[in-house]
């Protein structure tokens, strides 16, 4: 009988697209008759269904998982006794967030075979200290996470400052943290939409994708670099709400030409289906993103890799000039 694997990466669609489907490549290279099921969460379920080496894509929805801790580990609780029963030999937990750790300690106390990352220690011991007050101040922090993969501290980190034989975010998590394997494969056989092609006209296809989910990954001059997209004759497409079908949103990155994106989902999702992003970094690093083309430096306090803005300057990282921006999407579409 197969063995039966399950892998889970419960985090925003980003990472399911960088790092679940590269992952479940990975695993199946060494151990290709295995039955690999996912573990995800929302839009990730809607993506996942469309990764033909999965056989069972299984999900948690926002529902299930509450804001407060502790209808949060009730919940987590019973998602483990649905997995329990279904008889994994191998299950590998690719989170760093507290939730999907502390699930694989229950598993892990249950007695299935856990790999990667988990609590520090088992579940009843943290509800112990939780209930007295005893954890650390930082433990839902970092502090909380063990891993049987032992380079999994050097993701804590700031790994982008020195040079790296594996370029980006997910290859860095994947081959150097987790020992998975020695290159990635984060493709999916999408066809371009050929209906979308024609709608251009032969115009060059541009997507621009403008707005993350903080403030951070706010590009301030979007409307202006829209306008000049579309007065320079170009396609523009901007429609990454939610609002279409996964398939669709693939098949429509796959026809396009370039994408223009700050640092969120988008830049993942196109290159699942081969389409180039130009990045508007604001203050992630470029070399955790590797895009294929990256706007430059703007400000002395940019690539701060943080949430919000601490220099107190209204994120001025991301008021990049539409023009500068205009004239690099004219190079790279010349060619």
């Amino acid at each position: 009988m197969a063995r039966r694997i399950l892998i889970t990466r419960l985090a925003g669609l980003g990472d399911v697209a960088s790092i679940l489907i590269p992952a479940v490549r990975l695993v199946r290279e060494r151990e290709p008759d295995a039955a690999i099921d996912v573990l995800t969460y929302a839009a990730g379920i809607e993506l996942m269904s469309l990764c033909e080496e999965v056989g069972d894509v299984l999900g948690i929805t926002q529902e299930q998982w509450p804001r407060d801790l502790i209808p949060a580990t009730q919940s987590f609780l019973d998602i483990a006794q649905v997995i329990a029963p279904r008889g994994y030999d191998r299950i590998i937990c690719l989170d760093t967030w507290f939730m999907p750790c502390f699930l694989a300690q229950v598993l892990i106390d249950i007695g299935l075979n856990v790999e990667g990352n988990h609590l520090d220690r088992p579940v009843s011991d943290f509800f112990a200290a939780l209930h007295a007050g005893k954890l650390p101040a930082d433990y839902f922090g970092t502090a909380f996470m063990a891993s049987s993969y032992p380079r999994m501290r050097d993701w804590l980190r700031p790994w982008w400052l020195t040079p790296q034989p594996h370029a980006n975010y997910p290859e860095y998590y994947l081959i150097h943290c987790c020992g998975l394997g020695d290159s990635i494969d984060a493709r999916l056989p999408i066809e371009p939409d050929a209906a979308f092609q024609e709608a251009a006209a032969g115009r060059p296809i541009v997507a621009a994708s403008f707005r993350g989910t903080t403030a951070i990954k706010h590009y301030k001059q979007a409307d202006d670099l829209t306008s000049l997209l579309r007065q320079a004759g170009y396609h523009v497409w901007t429609r990454f709400d939610g609002s279409l079908p996964m398939r669709t949103t693939l098949a429509r990155l796959a026809a396009t030409d370039l994408l223009v994106t700050v640092a969120t989902s988008t830049q993942w999702l196109a290159k699942l289906v081969g389409c180039p992003s130009l990045m508007l970094p604001g203050a992630m690093h470029p070399a955790i993103l590797g895009a294929e083309h990256t706007m430059g430096r703007t400000e002395d306090c940019q690539y701060c890799c943080q949430r919000g803005c601490p220099a107190g300057r209204d994120y001025a990282c991301m008021d990049v000039p539409a023009q500068d921006v205009m004239a690099s999407i004219r190079r790279i579409l010349a060619g």
